[in-house]
């Protein structure tokens, strides 16, 4: 056996593979983040030559939670917390806009150590990304019975209209409907559940717990970062199936803190909207008379003048987020002493600054350019539908033109050049799933206008190639029919 000794610092610059400047009682890092530090003394993991992970010995811990697990339970939380999350300079964290990479990380990684059932979906989801990526087949059936085991504890909790509202089985939802995007579709013939019918139905059952626990539950301590962290996955839910769900239509008005809650508030409505248009266009059909025809072209005028509103608030979220980055970039400049004049002669865009800032400002920018996709998609597509229906009833009306700039093409273009950012070394688990939306939309678009061999397509399809994280990915696309 060899052994290697972890880095040192505090448990969570550690765990995620920071710097940390050692301050106690709290370092620099975790006190920028708000998030408790911790010190523990340094122990040995011990690896075998074949990269196996073995049973440790370890030295005393400082952490009491600590002292009552094994020591295999610890490296498998630790190796999920390295090998989910990506590895960047802490400098980089929030630092536009306050966009972190997963917020709701730390929270996690407390509730775990006080809930077996999220330790168990922890470890679920630690064994099943390192069994595929070995293909180590016993690591993988391991995993299973972690997920088991966290599933039967989260539907006892369930069971109790007190238990559900706890923390912990929110967290838990959360890494559940994670499990299911990690372990892959069954093999043909295999009697296995299907996948994507469990991811869906965690998801759904995480929006229903959110509106259960009601919106106080959201507005301090874990609930706000655990809100955060399941807002997405709901949003995304309601835009693929085009309609809302539980979560979607929650009226409440949480405190905004940084331009991620701002860009979210902005799509919450749009799966109703999507769902509008659909239910409108169905109407037409049956339409039989002038007046009721006439409704129904006030009914559509007022839709598409909510939808061209929500585009111009997303059009105007880009251009804050434009001038922090030239905020920022012009900060950098003086700190190095860049002439002025070098840095002015570049052009602010999205696209050039995305991959700039962070891993966590990456990912909200390729989600703003799928709901982008999404929505002026739709609305081009309910505006044509409109003023086909106008033609018929009220020959010679004209519908309000849309700006060239409302269309689906530009921000899935950007997406497909963008993609292999996703699998860079580093970037881990998080970023690979966090790549499943943005380019499985972009993939959809092109499939719909006809370029199913466009280079675009072919970028995409090469990027997930590029690492297992992203194989394990493309995977999950294939089973949701996507790919």
């Amino acid at each position: 056996m060899q052994g290697a000794r972890t880095t040192r610092g505090c448990v969570n610059c550690r765990q995620k593979k920071k710097g940390c400047d050692m301050k106690k009682p709290t370092c620099g890092r975790c006190l920028r983040l708000k998030m408790p530090c911790a010190f523990e003394e340094r122990r040995y993991v011990f690896i075998s030559h074949g990269g196996n992970l073995s049973t440790t010995s370890s030295l005393t811990s400082s952490s009491e939670a600590s002292l009552s697990r094994t020591s295999s339970s610890i490296i498998l939380d630790e190796y999920f917390w390295t090998n989910y999350l990506p590895q960047e300079d802490p400098t980089l964290d929030g630092s536009i806009g306050g966009i972190l990479s997963a917020p709701w990380i730390p929270t996690i990684r407390q509730l775990a150590n006080q809930n077996s059932d999220v330790r168990y979906a922890i470890q679920a989801c630690a064994l099943a990304g390192l069994g595929w990526m070995s293909e180590d087949q016993t690591l993988i059936i391991r995993s299973g019975a972690y997920y088991a085991q966290a599933l039967k504890q989260t539907n006892v909790a369930l069971q109790d209209s007190a238990s559900a509202c706890d923390d912990s089985v929110l967290a838990c939802c959360r890494l559940l409907s994670l499990f299911e995007m990690l372990r892959r579709i069954a093999s043909p013939g295999n009697s296995n559940r299907d996948q994507v019918l469990d991811w869906r139905t965690h998801v759904n059952g995480t929006c229903r717990l959110v509106q259960l626990r009601g919106r106080q539950k959201h507005v301090s301590g874990h609930g706000v970062e655990l809100y955060d962290g399941v807002r997405l996955t709901a949003i995304i839910q309601g835009l693929v199936r085009r309609q809302p769900n539980a979560f979607t239509k929650l009226a409440w008005k949480l405190p905004q803190r940084n331009m991620r809650d701002e860009l979210f508030e902005l799509i919450n409505p749009v799966p109703q909207l999507l769902h509008d248009f659909d239910v409108l266009h169905k109407f037409e059909i049956g339409i039989e008379t002038v007046s009721a025809s006439r409704q129904h072209i006030v009914l559509g005028l007022a839709l598409l003048r909510q939808s061209v509103e929500i585009c111009y608030a997303m059009r105007e979220w880009e251009v804050k987020v434009l001038s922090l980055c030239e905020k920022k970039k012009f900060s950098d400049v003086r700190a190095y002493a860049m002439p002025t004049s070098q840095a002015s002669q570049e052009e602010a865009s999205l696209f050039d600054s995305c991959r700039s800032y962070g891993h966590g400002f990456f990912a909200i920018c390729t989600q703003y350019w799928t709901m982008c996709n999404i929505l002026y998609g739709s609305l081009r597509t309910f505006h044509l539908q409109l003023q086909a229906f106008m033609d018929i009833w009220t020959p010679g009306d004209k519908m309000p033109v849309l700006p060239e700039w409302i269309g689906p093409e530009m921000p899935a273009v950007y997406i497909a050049q963008v993609a292999s950012h996703f699998f860079k070394p580093g970037m881990g688990l998080w970023a690979a799933h966090a790549a499943v939306f943005p380019v499985s939309t972009a993939l959809c678009h092109f499939a719909r206008t006809g370029r199913r061999d466009s280079p675009a397509v072919s970028t995409m399809v090469d990027a997930f190639a590029t690492s297992k994280t992203g194989i394990i990915m493309r995977d999950f696309l294939e089973a949701i029919g996507l790919s």
